[in-house]
């Protein structure tokens, strides 16, 4: 089918625009392979892929392939843009990729400044092609403070997670068993051997999907786990079945104007049997892409605290109170997140929470820095720590003067005795959250490094607490002085970014990540990103960094 992901027309996307149709409750979700759990797949490969940064600063764009190695199976799969700042969200979709199939759209800044996507892709998602390439990036759920610049600037940095919410077969079989068993006696027709309606919808004709039938427009209401119990009263709507493997997805982001690109593959986390390298099934997880209320059962479908009525709690200086009034309204559209149940072991969001932040938590960050002049260089750090949000999250409306606005979900159902971030860990400044306790360590290129961090200088920061990771995904940018209205040297990123002067020119470093209590670290993703020139050419390098876990 024909890509176009250089397109520099740049059209939007919205997020949860509605349907016509009466929604429907959503039953309990299954399917996953007994024994399974979450695991880093450093193939590539997975049921679930981060993107740890995007950004439309500057002439940036960022452009996103994503791709279904199943070749037998389509996958039903939510795509879902999180903001810089605090993980708000900025923009979700969904798209139904056929066996095989390729799904190719970027996001730069429009005219507003705010970010957009688009995509000249064939594949089906919802909402559909043409409203994703009517509207921008969505700034309702951004801090309420900020004015119009400030919001679309919020827009423009962030990460992206991508994972299969159901498989999509071309047989359409009555029950879970029966697709298991694979014989025509299982299918709904066996005399004709009827295909799987949604399957029908979404696989490609002439190279274009139809995106259309009983089955395509059902999903606007419906959860179809097998089994479920349906307004139609048949099974024959039943298109989805327990998601396996076979994700993967390569990012670039590239600034034609400054002659530089940064590439590399998206961080895949894959269910498997637990104490093997085998691939395992998780759960359908599919919920309509509308905006209808999910109302009182919102605490079995995911861990974020601002969408939560239990388990949530706000320090309030001496001890945690509990906080029961969800800070958002959750939707349907909201739903599945990352912490939405998805393998055996996961019994609730919040163990789910904690399974995938195991998964990635690293205890150190190590990469190179090139800063020499005589070549212009420049280099970006970029720390994303993507489940940050399941365990604490940013209230605006709350912030006053007895209260900072964290939200925390108590992961660990312990009174916060153990934990990733905590309030030990955690501080809020100017509206954002940071990560404290963060230590380095740099060393040049002929082995001399710093005996202290007085050495060392980060912009801004405070004396006591030199060096925190502030937001969700944190730019630390290497001997560029303070941090200007300009952005950072390598990406120009302007949402949450730091200066660190090490006194080197060029060297290495490496950060130590502590979780609140000794937990095994924090869930941080990211990369180095260096800019050199060399006379008139310019070019760009990315390297990911390498984790202690």
């Amino acid at each position: 089918m024909k890509k176009n992901v250089l397109a520099l027309s740049i059209t939007a996307a919205v997020v949860g625009l509605g349907f016509a149709g009466g929604a429907q409750a959503m039953t309990s979700l299954g399917g996953a392979s007994v024994g399974s759990d979450l695991r880093l797949n450093g193939d590539g490969v997975g049921h679930m892929l981060l993107v740890p940064y995007y950004t439309a600063q500057a002439e940036n764009a960022t452009l996103i392939n994503l791709v279904n190695t199943d070749t037998a199976n389509g996958k039903a799969v939510k795509v879902r843009f999180r903001g810089a700042a605090n993980s708000d969200d900025v923009f979700d979709f969904q798209v139904f990729l056929s066996p095989g199939d390729v799904y190719a759209f970027n996001i730069s800044k429009n005219s507003a400044g705010l970010a957009q996507i688009s995509t000249n892709d064939n594949s089906c998602t919802k909402p559909a092609k043409a409203v994703l390439t009517a509207t921008p990036f969505v700034t309702s759920r951004l801090d309420t403070t900020l004015d119009a610049g400030g919001k679309a600037n919020g827009t423009r940095e962030g990460y992206v997670e991508i994972f299969n919410m159901g498989d999509i077969p071309k047989a359409s079989f009555s029950t879970s068993a029966a697709y298991d068993a694979g014989t025509a006696a299982g299918r709904v027709t066996s005399a004709t051997n009827t295909d799987n309606g949604l399957y029908t919808a979404i696989k490609h004709v002439s190279k274009v999907a139809p995106c259309s039938g009983t089955a395509w427009t059902y999903l606007d209401d419906n959860n179809l786990a097998f089994g479920n119990v349906n307004a139609a009263g048949t099974s024959s709507f039943a298109g989805l079945t327990a998601p396996t493997t076979g994700l993967m997805a390569n990012w670039t982001i590239i600034n034609v104007v400054g002659a530089a690109a940064w590439s590399n593959s998206a961080v895949a986390v894959e269910a498997r049997t637990v104490g093997t390298a085998t691939a395992a099934r998780g759960n359908v997880v599919y919920w309509p892409q509308t905006g209808t209320p999910v109302g009182a059962t919102i605490d079995s479908f995911t861990a974020d605290p601002l969408l939560r009525t239990a388990n949530v709690s706000r320090y309030t200086g001496t001890a945690y109170a509990t906080d029961a009034t969800p800070a958002v309204a959750a939707a349907y559209y909201d739903l599945p997140d990352m912490s939405t149940p998805y393998t055996a072991i996961a019994t609730s969001p919040l163990s789910q929470a904690v399974d995938l932040t195991a998964a990635i938590a690293a205890t150190s960050a190590t990469n190179e820095f090139l800063t020499d002049q005589t070549i212009q260089a420049s280099t970006d750090w970029v720390f994303s720590m993507p489940t940050r949000r399941y365990n604490v999250s940013l209230d605006y409306a709350a912030i006053s003067a007895t209260d900072d606005g964290r939200r925390f979900s108590d992961l660990f159902a312990n009174t916060f005795a153990t934990g990733y971030f905590l309030q030990q860990n955690t501080l809020v400044t100017a509206r954002q959250i940071c990560v404290r306790g963060i230590t380095f360590s740099a060393w040049d290129r002929e082995e001399s490094t710093k005996l202290s961090v007085t050495d060392v200088v980060v912009s801004p920061s405070t004396p006591a607490d030199p060096l925190t990771f502030c937001g969700e995904a944190s730019v630390l940018s290497i001997n560029r002085g303070a941090v200007t209205a300009a952005g950072t040297g390598a990406l120009k990123a302007q949402v949450s970014v730091k200066d660190i002067d090490v006194g080197f020119v060029d060297g290495w470093m490496r950060l130590a990540t502590p979780s609140a209590t000794g937990n095994g670290g924090l869930p941080v993703l990211g990369a180095a990103f260096n800019k050199a020139s060399a006379g008139a050419n310019s070019f760009g390098a990315t390297h990911m960094h390498r984790f202690g876990r």
